[in-house]
């Protein structure tokens, strides 16, 4: 019984992990104003800090809102 729960919060915790994710926008995760998502900014999303480094075209160790759009959560 105990492994079943474990499962089931796992999976409730990816599936809300995937779902904030889709619905944080630039500016939700911007979160120093500056324009520019840093790794810690990303950290809000394991996807977002999974693909940051594909995703800073630029590789400047920053995504811009332009680099953002190609975000795929």
């Amino acid at each position: 019984m105990k492994l079943r729960t474990v499962c089931a919060t796992t999976v409730g915790v990816l599936v809300s992990t995937m779902a904030l994710a889709a619905t944080l926008s630039f500016q939700d995760i911007d979160k120093d104003k500056d324009g520019q998502i840093n790794q810690q900014e990303a950290s809000v999303s394991a996807t977002l800090l999974e693909q940051f480094e594909q995703l800073d075209a630029d590789k400047n160790g920053q995504l811009s809102a332009s680099e953002f759009s190609n975000f795929k959560g």
